[in-house]
């Protein structure tokens, strides 16, 4: 439980540098491939170092892709919300992930730790969901959004993720599934090239690749240690380890709160009092959450 948590600190890191990045310096599409193309190459050597491979099984190797069709396909989509601003509305829509990874992993892996338990998490969902408003996101305006089934879509991806993935886990290393999980991505990459990488993206990538390099070394940095953690975690359960991985939320508002004050212009946002209060509120309620959930 310790570690999901760690992996939702490593999660808001990731989240709060590409915050930074596309509002500072490089297109969202275009710093996806980049950092994408970093880590899908340095991930397999990495992981098999830490742990040689081992050859997964028929089914093992089927979960494994599902998982990470499932992951790709669903970065892919949240980068095009990054594109179009519609990341405000997106936010509080994947916030409400653990609500399905707890449904699903009751159905598939027989997961159930208790009503009090549901409770927890439940209380866990509504905060991360305050802890993602803005001044831009509203009840209303998420109901009536065009994109609302897309981002559920999205999230469901998100939580077919971590349902596929526990089985396999049982098996081999996080390591080594991490090692298996990215090298089966390496192709999707490559299919959808012709698709979403554009001729915008392509002059991006060529203005802005070199002077972006350390971000995505450190973006990758943050990805590998985030996965890892999560998937170490998934093993034992799924439903806890996304719900203690919500955490992301509120370290995120934690950054975000310290940065506005450091600097704005790092994050190019800034908050009025009445959404501050609202994300704090969200934060404490993560915060209970877990601690119940942990004691």
């Amino acid at each position: 439980m310790i570690v999901a948590i760690a992996a939702g600190l490593f999660f808001a890191l990731r989240n709060t540098l590409n915050k930074y990045v596309i509002s500072n310096r490089m297109r969202p599409v275009s710093w996806y491939y980049l950092y994408m193309i970093l880590g899908l190459i340095a991930f397999p050597i990495i992981s098999w170092l830490i742990s040689p491979p081992v050859l997964p099984s028929a089914s093992s190797m089927l979960l494994i892709t599902i998982s990470a069709a499932a992951a790709f396909v669903g970065s892919l989509i949240f980068i095009y919300a990054l594109e179009s601003g519609d990341v405000t509305t997106a936010m509080p829509i994947l916030s409400t992930r653990p609500m399905f990874v707890l449904i699903l992993s009751f159905v598939f892996l027989q997961e159930f730790y208790g009503f009090g338990l549901v409770l927890w998490v439940l209380m866990i969902v509504v905060g991360a969901v305050l802890a993602s408003f803005s001044e831009s996101v509203g009840l209303k305006k998420i109901l009536r959004s065009r994109n609302l089934g897309v981002f559920l879509f999205v999230t469901i991806l998100y939580s077919i993720m971590g349902i596929a993935s526990k089985p396999v886990l049982q098996e081999i290393t996080s390591y080594n599934y991490l090692g298996w999980w990215n090298l089966v991505q390496i192709p999707m990459l490559l299919v959808f090239t012709p698709f979403v990488f554009k001729k915008t993206e392509k002059e991006d990538f060529k203005k802005n690749w070199k002077k972006t390099m350390p971000y995505a070394i450190v973006e990758i940095a943050f990805l590998y240690l985030s996965t890892v953690a999560m998937f170490y975690s998934i093993k034992f359960s799924a439903s806890l380890t996304e719900s203690l991985a919500a955490t992301q939320g509120m370290f995120t508002v934690v950054i975000g709160f310290v940065l506005s004050f450091v600097n704005p212009k790092l994050l190019a946002e800034k908050h009025t009092k009445k959404i501050y209060l609202l994300r704090l509120v969200g934060a404490l309620l993560i915060l209970i959450g877990v601690y119940k959930i942990l004691v």
